[in-house]
């Protein structure tokens, strides 16, 4: 009978270091899966850039099919294209085209930061669970070194 009240502590104690261990591996499992996500999200970042920086290069071509046929209409016209009101739509034009450009460009480099900042934020939540996970486990180990020492008693 003797053994038979040692046998249950000791399935205890085995399975508080049983749990320690699958602790472990679930703050492993997620911080591999916040990981992944730091990794999507600076990859949505990047693709939001070129996105931007693709845009602000269809302007600069808009601006430059505008400019080119202000000036045609101009000449066509038997106009100077480089003074008067064509010139001034000229300016207009270049100013617009050029403040798209760089609305396009600032927000290229928005969006990287945004998807670098993102990654960070998971990245730190993967370390939080990880490091949760590793006190629970030494939660656990403790409780089972207790019960051990119970049972040397």
């Amino acid at each position: 009978m003797e053994a038979m009240a040692v046998i249950g502590p000791v399935l205890a104690v085995g399975a508080k270091v049983a749990q320690a261990g699958a602790q472990l591996e679930v703050g492993r499992a997620q911080q591999r899966g916040y990981e992944q996500q730091a990794q999507q999200a600076e990859l949505k970042g990047r693709s939001e850039a070129i996105a931007y920086k693709q845009q602000g290069a269809e302007a600069l071509q808009n601006l430059n099919e505008t400019l080119a046929a202000i000036i045609a209409r101009a000449g066509a016209g038997g106009v100077d294209p480089t003074s008067g009101s064509a010139a001034t739509v000229q300016m207009f034009a270049m100013s617009e085209g050029a403040t798209e450009a760089q609305i396009s460009k600032d927000n290229a480099v928005l969006a990287l930061g945004e998807g670098y900042t993102q990654g960070g934020i998971y990245r730190s939540a993967g370390s939080t669970a990880r490091k949760s996970a590793n006190v629970s486990a030494a939660v656990s180990i403790g409780e089972a070194a207790y019960s051990a020492g119970k049972l040397a008693e």
